[in-house]
């Protein structure tokens, strides 16, 4: 009886063992199909008056887990450690063997308080009026007596009352209730010249002593690429850059309780580092501001009420503020305003920037391009539609991943000590950085400045490192800009198509560094004399060569039975994938501009598009034109994706861009940002809304037959804005049309697939 049971014993435990085995396959069969890895599906759908529905899948931030490449700003990292929000967290604490502050606060409100605005008008007054407008919300605060608002004016060809002068700068004092002029002719200098801001600040210093001084810079910004300011006087003067703004503060010799700015883009870890030797906080934007900018009676109002309010909650009070109202005023439009202590900045910052610098640049040498190029890609990006290359330094750090990142990453989450934002501005902690990758033109503006401002040259060393990688992976692609050059010639321009040694490789990039290599005369005009700053005369590196040469993309983007066959391994090279068509109107081809619309089978195929829809717009929802569409970036919000892009136009006959919001449900222009690139580099204010009465021509590109650009092209009937304009997406099967996807690889080079049509 004893054997028997334990016979029978030995029979239920393998019974059982079989049962869980069993169960295991189960759960995890069903698991794996829950969860197979394929492109997520958008649906888009729009009602466009014609019932046209949009639903092909497009890219999201998962895409990159499989694929490699990346459509979104902002949304993802590749780090292992994760870092909580300090959206909407104000941090008291003070760091540790860092400098006192400077502006010593007597309490009890017994402090008296200069604010200096230097409000620069441009055309944000001469076409918008929001210069009056932020007049008016000042004159609607409760002024303390121990608050001296004093405001210099000048920069725009119209200020939208008769009070302020358009042919001088002048001076006033702020009161509740209005404006008391107190300079009538401050002269008629530019006020992007440093100079007519030393004579501002030394000005306001000597007629208004105070315990606490603040200065509020108002206007367009373009951060460490271009400084501050736009004078539609002096339009050819360009702007003020970082180094002339430290120019101008070291000259006037004024100890700030805060420095501000009223403008898109300056909360730059460059302009933080700058203006740290004269100030104990710096008040600014990650983001392009909206044109409402800063809202000024609130903060002021409890100012007033407690003349020695700790500088951080005035800070908090402005941003809070600030926020609160673009989220009511412009919902659509993106806001960020943070604080940043200066102190901590100035005496932790530079250490922590250095040893990450160092880091990422030894990345560089073990072969790791590829990482930081990814961690680059998916970084929050700032102005995506200026392609200036600012990239939130948190969220990049954080995707290096390396001990001194995280270092660097804890540093800075202290330096700032107060940020907000609206919702869809995920992974913005604050303090943005240059780090060129989608665009070469600036590197040479922007080293030039870092040299003139003793910018950490840890991170100028990286910066160089980098760019070399990427600029060299670039040319020796060859390859064309523009994808119907593409079409008829395809990859016939690609280097890589015959050779990918890495001594051809330095010939090559030899013979482009000298100007003779004739095939690419159109990289010789864009990246300009930026080659001298990254190679210095020197072949590039041996150990780069080979990188390039063991990491390039060569797949076959020719379309067979509708699909092209890319393996992972060449997916992984792959950073942006857009769709660009092309309309035949009967003498060449309008280029319609680039949407990131593509389909990708679970196996990896780049499939193609069938029955293509494209964007369209119309002022009395019936009446429907095709539009020029440039898809920018696109993120989460919660369940919700949203995208942004731009439209060219002529915008009373002023060329600019709407900049579209697209999300499951609706399409709508939130705004419009005016070009400023042949006068200065600075980012303008999102206006509000289009007006009443605007009257709209869409712009695009025009090629020839023989794919020749030959000028910008006016597209379909001007749009007079009536009510509102109206978007939505039309089939454009019954045209003649070509499209043809556009993959950018990690180094920022396009190549294009054969033709959809």
């Amino acid at each position: 009886m004893a054997k028997k049971e334990k016979k029978f014993s030995l029979l239920k435990l393998l019974l059982f063992v079989l049962v869980c085995i069993l169960l295991f396959f189960l759960v995890t069969t069903l698991f794996n199909t829950k969860n197979t890895n394929t492109t997520p599906e958008v649906d888009n759908t729009v009602d466009n008056g014609d019932n046209n529905d949009n639903n092909q899948e497009s890219g999201d931030n998962t895409t990159r887990d499989r694929y490699g490449f990346y459509n979104g700003y902002g949304n993802s990292y590749s780090s292992s450690w994760k870092l909580a929000s300090n959206v909407g967290k104000l941090d008291t604490n003070v760091a540790n063997n860092v400098r006192a502050k400077r502006t010593k606060i007597l309490g009890n409100n017994q402090d008296v308080m200069t604010i200096l605005v230097y409000m620069c008008g441009s055309d944000l007054e001469s076409q918008a009026a929001m210069g009056v407008y932020d007049l008016q919300e000042m004159a609607q605060a409760n002024i303390s007596k121990n608050i001296n608002l004093i405001v210099y004016t000048g920069g725009t060809t119209k200020w939208h009352t008769s009070d302020i002068s358009t042919r001088y700068n002048q001076i006033y004092q702020v009161h509740s209730g209005g404006l008391q002029r107190l300079v009538e002719n401050a002269g008629t200098g530019s006020m992007v010249d440093p100079e007519t801001l030393v004579s501002f600040i030394e000005w306001g210093v000597d007629n208004f002593e105070a315990n606490r001084y603040a200065l509020i810079m108002w206007d367009h910004g373009g951060g460490s690429v271009s400084g501050y300011g736009h004078d539609e006087k002096y339009p050819n003067l360009g702007s003020m850059d970082l180094a002339e703004i430290d120019e101008a503060l070291t000259e006037a010799d004024v100890q700030f309780d805060f420095i501000g700015f009223d403008a898109c883009l300056m909360a730059n870890t460059e302009t933080a580092l700058m203006v740290a030797e004269h100030a104990d906080y710096l008040i600014a934007s990650e983001e392009s501001e909206p044109g409402i900018g800063w809202y000024y009676t609130d903060w002021l109002n409890a100012l007033s009420k407690n003349t020695s309010m700790p500088t951080i909650e005035i800070g908090k009070n402005i941003a809070d503020s600030f926020v609160n109202m673009c989220k009511a005023k412009t919902p659509q439009q993106s806001a960020t305003l943070s604080v940043i202590d200066l102190a901590e900045v100035q005496d932790i910052l530079p250490a922590k920037l250095s040893a990450f610098s160092r880091s990422a640049t030894n990345m560089l040498a073990g072969n790791q391009f590829k990482t930081i190029a990814n961690a680059r890609s998916a970084s929050r990006e700032f102005a995506a539609n200026q392609y200036l290359d600012l990239v939130d330094l948190v969220d990049l750090a954080s995707g290096v991943g390396t001990p001194e990142a995280k270092d660097l990453v804890n540093a800075l989450m202290s330096c700032v000590k107060y940020n907000n934002t609206s919702r869809d501005m995920a992974n913005s902690y604050g303090l943005s950085i240059y780090f060129p990758y989608r665009n070469k033109k600036y590197i040479n503006t922007v080293l030039n400045t870092y040299n003139k401002m003793d910018m950490n040259p840890e991170y100028m060393e990286c910066v160089r490192n980098f760019a070399q990688y990427a600029t060299a992976g670039q040319v020796s692609s060859g390859g064309s800009h523009n994808a119907y050059q593409s079409y008829n010639n395809y990859n016939t321009d690609s280097y890589y198509s015959n050779q990918s040694s890495a001594e051809l490789i330095i010939d090559l990039l030899d013979l482009f560094i000298n100007g003779s290599y004739s095939n690419n005369n159109s990289y010789s005009s864009y990246y300009g004399s930026a080659l001298d700053l990254l190679f210095g005369g020197r072949s590039l590196d041996r150990n780069v060569a080979e990188y390039i040469a063991n990491n390039h993309f060569d797949a076959d983007l020719t379309f067979k039975d509708g699909k092209i066959a890319i393996s992972d391994e060449q997916w992984s090279l792959i950073d942006l994938l857009k769709l660009n068509a092309f309309i035949d109107d009967g003498s060449g081809y309008i280029d319609l501009g680039k949407d990131n619309v593509f389909e990708i089978d679970d196996n990896g195929n780049l499939l193609a598009v069938n029955d293509l829809t494209w964007l369209a717009a119309s002022n009395d929802n019936t009446n429907w034109q095709v539009i020029p569409y440039y898809f920018l970036y696109q993120i989460e919000d919660g369940d919700n994706l949203i995208s942004y892009g731009r439209v060219p136009v002529l915008l009373n006959d002023k060329y600019a861009n709407l900049i579209v919001y697209i999300d499951d449900e609706s399409m709508e222009v939130v705004g419009a940002t005016y070009d400023y690139k042949d006068e200065s580099d600075v980012v303008a204010k999102n206006l509000t809304e289009l007006a009443e009465g605007d009257v709209i021509e869409f712009v695009c590109d025009y090629y020839d037959y023989d794919g020749n650009y030959t000028a910008s092209y006016k597209l379909g009937d001007k749009l007079t804005i009536t009510d509102n304009i109206y978007l939505g997406d039309v089939d454009i099967s019954d045209y003649k049309y070509l499209a043809s996807y556009e993959l950018v690889d990690i180094y920022q080079q396009s190549y294009w697939t054969t033709t959809m049509n």
